[in-house]
């Protein structure tokens, strides 16, 4: 998916008809979608994973983890704006990506 251009995230203005999400594109930068994203991440970690899985889940009941969540449209974007899998949720993803940046 690609970001449109120009202006910061809240510049660009989606039809009010429209449910607007903000996913972050392969740049790293914000922009609004009319999709809601495939996989959440948290943004200080820099890590990327299912919206169900279990440690973003446990770290959201405890409220910490709200502020640095991101959204990604696919596994591609997330990998391209520098994250790196959940090891908890996506460990085939993980073991791949570790073995990598040995």
């Amino acid at each position: 998916m690609t970001r449109p251009s120009g202006g910061s995230a809240r510049d660009r203005v989606l039809p009010a008809d429209r449910l607007a999400y903000i996913l972050v594109g392969a740049d790293g930068q914000p922009y609004p979608s009319t999709t809601p994203g495939t996989l959440g991440g948290h943004r200080r970690a820099r890590i990327y994973g299912r919206l169900d899985c279990p440690s973003a889940l446990r770290a959201l009941a405890h409220g910490n983890y709200r502020r640095h969540r991101v959204f990604f449209a696919d596994e591609r974007t997330a990998v391209a704006a520098g994250y790196r899998p959940c090891a908890r949720c996506l460990p085939a993803a993980y073991r791949r990506w570790k073995i990598a940046h040995r």
